[in-house]
């Protein structure tokens, strides 16, 4: 799904304020966990995206739950996105935010999945592998995709690469179908 323009600006907004306080380390804090939060609450995710809860009952609640663990900056900064009514696009504010300061930093996301959990060792060794790709950092994030059978997809910076045996099955598949063979009588 394609990020709202809204929340593009509203992320530059405040990655620019940080910047010009010195204090981007602590908005991504701040984002990070926002960004926790919502995710693991359903029931905040529900409160952000209701058309129902008045805007000053979200301001309280919100304000009952981040104010000492959010930075001043930051939980002004939701109190704003409440008041103008953009507070169910905070998701995608947060991974804006997050890109901006991934882009500061030089850090690439790379998704990896995997048919069954990786270990240490294998994490390591992908993680060596794409810093080989990349001159910087690669920030990894891993999902687990039982129907890959086995192997691996990774994906960074719009390119794929599919070593997963579900692709090679589906490619063996078409070998046989898609080929004019007509049976020996």
């Amino acid at each position: 799904m394609a990020t709202p323009r809204a929340a593009i600006r509203y992320a530059k907004s405040l990655f620019s304020l940080a910047d010009e306080k010195g204090a981007i380390d602590t908005m991504e804090q701040d984002v990070r966990l926002l960004n926790e939060a919502i995710q693991g609450a359903d029931e905040l995710e529900l409160l952000l995206k209701s058309p129902v809860i008045k805007a000053d009952a979200k301001e309280k609640v919100l304000v009952k739950i981040f104010e000492g663990k959010l930075t001043e900056l930051t939980l002004e900064f939701v109190k704003i996105l409440v008041r103008k009514g953009r507070e169910s696009i905070l998701p995608a504010i947060i991974e804006e935010a997050l890109n901006l300061v991934r882009l500061q930093r030089n850090v690439r996301v790379a998704e990896v999945k995997t048919a069954a959990p990786m270990d240490d060792e294998l994490r390591s060794r992908v993680g060596v592998a794409l810093k080989n790709l990349h001159d910087g950092e690669v920030e990894l994030k891993e999902t687990v995709d039982p129907s890959l059978v086995g192997g691996f997809q990774l994906l960074m910076d719009n390119r794929m690469i599919d070593a997963s045996i579900k692709r090679e099955l589906e490619l063996l598949r078409r070998q046989i179908t898609d080929h004019d063979y007509e049976p020996e009588f």
